[in-house]
């Protein structure tokens, strides 16, 4: 692991070294068995098989936006989303088997708000931690949905506190909360993410699998000049205090290229534009470190057993910062555009990390880019299309989720209001 006293160097290295890296485009063509052209993603250890609109999803379901994917220990595939407007079923949990057969639906209560999904194993037996962004929630559930706690607006936050009397940058209004990811460390200690909200990241305990959580931390946040100035977080996915884009990713990136802004590779809401080079190497935004702007993912970095950390995808600020699990930032990672989240591969140090801006990256043990996938080489249709097949093969438009499956494939959902499930099968 990097020493944290070398920052500005590694920083320096690393973009250097990412532009580097991932100097040439990744796709060709492929037959499959019908003899129909598959796009073939990526190169040498990393080339994959791309499988769009993945699983026999029944006709009584139509997927929203495709936010969260998951793996039980069955092979299970677990696909959460909004759900469409006139879909006759509400169910936002979609379940299929490992070849792609539809196993069973259910969460309804999570309609328009699916966001975040975490699939954990405690004792012997597997749980769902899901956040909701429209409705305010946490939720831990069972493969089945049976509740085993809730959590609505954090009061026990200072931070956050409202009512009269509170003391808090939002006053007795609170402050906007739209929890979008969740990281749990091996004690079950977890990490949330206000990604939609106002910014911040909150710090949970709990003393048994089946126990509420307690609060332990709140820290992020914006720029401290900026608190009490122009409200935060709000934007175009809901109403609230402040200037948050929601999807698009609340900072000046969203606006550049990107589904947030809707003129980038990923389209947007206004149609297709000029495709951008490949490969384009990221530069965060020049915000203090201890600052936040839609800390839309984050993941408890176990790479290293000895020495843990808590990774956050601080999209807005187009980077990746490296804390403690006692929540002192140590490290900006920079070369990814919009970072959504992230997800180990079970048999080496590589990380998955989705981009909003069309690509799917690869991470290697110190978090510089091997090889991004899936990027445009011709322009995509706008995000909020309902033709399916505008899509372009082998390109994505805007990947919100990304998973290795036990057997090394891949699985991508995006943030497009149809939603799209693509399975990458592993080549090599």
């Amino acid at each position: 692991m990097t020493n944290p006293t070398t920052t500005k160097s590694t920083r320096r290295t690393f973009l250097t070294a990412g532009a580097a890296a991932v100097a040439m485009p990744f796709f060709i063509k492929g037959d499959d068995k019908t003899g129909k052209k598959l796009p073939i993603l990526g190169e040498g250890e990393h080339k994959y098989e791309c499988i769009h609109d993945w699983g026999e999803l029944p006709s009584n379901i139509k997927y929203g936006n495709t936010h969260s994917i998951s793996e039980d220990a069955q092979g299970h595939i677990y696909v959460h989303h909004t759900v469409y407007e006139d879909s006759p079923s509400p169910d936002s949990v979609v379940v299929f088997d490992e070849k792609g057969k539809f196993v069973r639906s259910w969460g309804a209560m999570f309609r328009g708000g699916a966001h975040g999904m975490h699939l954990r194993k405690e004792g012997n037996t597997e749980y769902l931690y899901f956040c909701d962004e429209k409705h305010g929630i946490i939720t831990k559930r069972t493969l089945k949905g049976e509740e085993v706690w809730t959590m609505g607006y954090p009061q026990d936050s200072p931070i956050y506190q409202k009512g009269i009397g509170a003391n808090g940058p939002g006053g007795a209004a609170g402050l906007n909360y739209r929890p979008t990811n969740i990281a749990i460390a091996p004690n079950g200690d977890f990490w949330v993410g206000d990604g939609y909200g106002s910014y911040y990241m909150f710090h949970y305990t709990v003393a048994s699998p089946t126990a509420y959580p307690k609060l332990k931390n709140t820290f992020g946040g914006p720029p401290k000049q900026e608190e009490g100035g122009e409200a935060r977080g709000g934007g175009a996915r809901g109403g609230g205090r402040g200037r948050g884009r929601g999807e698009g990713g609340g900072g000046a990136r969203a606006g550049a290229g990107g589904p947030g802004g809707g003129r980038g590779p990923g389209g947007g809401a206004r149609g297709p534009a000029t495709v951008p080079p490949l490969n384009r190497v990221g530069t965060p935004r020049n915000a203090p470190i201890e600052s936040m702007n839609n800390p839309h993912g984050n993941w408890v970095d176990l790479r290293d057993p000895n020495t843990p950390y808590l990774l956050v995808a601080d999209r807005g600020n187009a980077r990746i910062v490296r804390y403690t699990l006692d929540d002192k930032p140590l490290e900006v990672f920079g070369g990814t555009l919009q970072p959504c989240h992230f997800y180990p591969n079970p048999k080496s140090k590589e990380i998955l990390v989705p981009d909003l801006q069309s690509r799917v990256s690869i991470l290697d043990a110190d978090n510089k880019i091997i090889i991004n996938l899936g990027e445009p080489t011709v322009p995509n249709p706008p995000r909020t299309t309902t033709d399916r097949s505008s899509f372009i093969p082998g390109q994505f438009v805007a990947p919100h989720t990304s998973i290795y499956d036990h057997n090394q494939n891949i699985f991508v959902g995006e943030w497009v209001e149809i939603g799209r499930v693509t399975k990458l099968r592993k080549l090599a």
